[in-house]
């Protein structure tokens, strides 16, 4: 009986962590979910992951912080956008396209590859590079330069005013015949999430009716209420078997008395 109780009492507390916890992404790469749960534990917030097949991905929080933890990686950029390399956008799919749609594809993958290598610069939370490549100008029509605009979503605290003259410079460097002067280059400050907003999910959740505990502490008081449980069915037990024996041998007793009577 002690030892069932032991093991009731553990699967009841693992049911209980698991189900106090949800993912809130899935099919990451292993990098992408660590760098996930390196941002979350930073900021303070309990995080796992979980390999959920071949080369896929899970990250899961507590339920009470699943909220802090999406505001957190959306300040963050994470999980960032995945990108097609030149080689995936021109991959040979034995269709014969037009050369329209080739031309479509191949300034696309342009833009794709700078606007990768841009969010590599510290403090780049997104890039985004749109390249105009005019179609050559008929007979007599006056050409009209190539140009490129690039927008960056840069993170909080930082000053990338003093690069863009260097981005621009790569920009036109990378794009053939796109000039310095018709790159423009536009950065926007990410918002951080309003404190206020969540001062009250961050202090304390009502993890039991009339039971308001710390954030980071509720984990730990349904952990507890598990074992509570597990302990008071573990007695309960105990108490029938108990009544059992109990009731058994006093009809035991009551049988033998008759007979001496």
């Amino acid at each position: 009986m002690p030892k069932s109780r032991a093991i009731f009492g553990l699967l009841a507390s693992l049911f209980l962590l698991t189900a106090c916890q949800t993912e809130i992404y899935t099919n990451l790469s292993e990098r992408e979910a660590n760098e996930m749960l390196a941002a979350l534990m930073e900021s303070g917030i309990d995080a796992e992951k979980s390999s959920i097949g071949e080369e896929n991905f899970a990250v899961a929080v507590a339920n009470e912080d699943v909220r802090e933890a999406l505001a957190i990686l959306n300040d963050q950029g994470l999980p960032q956008s995945n990108r097609q390399s030149i080689g995936q956008v021109f991959a040979k799919s034995g269709i014969v396209s037009s050369p329209f749609e080739e031309r479509v594809r191949y300034i696309y993958a342009l833009g794709e590859e700078v606007a990768q290598t841009l969010q590599q610069i510290d403090g780049v939370l997104v890039a985004r590079v749109h390249v105009v490549m005019p179609e050559a100008p008929e007979l007599g029509q006056e050409a009209k330069p190539s140009s490129a605009a690039v927008f960056i979503k840069q993170k909080v605290g930082y000053d990338l005013d003093f690069l863009v003259p260097q981005i621009r410079r790569l920009v036109a460097n990378s794009i053939e015949g796109v000039k310095y002067e018709e790159v423009s280059v536009v950065l926007v400050e990410a918002q951080p999430q309003s404190q206020s907003e969540h001062a009250e999910d961050a202090g304390v959740v009502e993890t039991l009716p009339g039971l308001r505990v710390a954030t980071g502490s509720s984990m730990a008081v349904w952990v507890w209420v598990g074992v509570a449980a597990a302990l008071v069915l573990g007695l309960a037990a105990g108490a029938a078997y108990l009544f059992r024996m109990n009731s058994g041998l006093r009809a035991r007793l009551a049988r033998a008395d008759q007979a001496d009577g």
